[in-house]
């Protein structure tokens, strides 16, 4: 699942199936060279086990909650 739009209203902690409410299970590091550039955030749904897998740059989300 690709979210490109910023103004999209996505909501992690909700599962696109069904809507119940989503785990964090696992993040997972992905280097980039020597650095840890991007993690793999797997999350999954406590009632219909769906499971939503995420890119996440984490150059660009620490200057957004800079």
């Amino acid at each position: 699942m690709v979210w490109r739009h910023v103004s999209t209203s996505f909501d992690p902690s909700r599962c696109p199936e069904c809507g119940a409410t989503m785990r964090l299970v696992r993040v997972e590091p992905r280097p980039v060279g020597r650095r840890v550039e991007f993690e793999r955030h797997i999350y999954r749904c406590e009632d219909c086990a769906n499971t939503s897998r995420f890119v996440i740059d984490r150059q660009a989300a620490d200057y957004a909650f800079a």
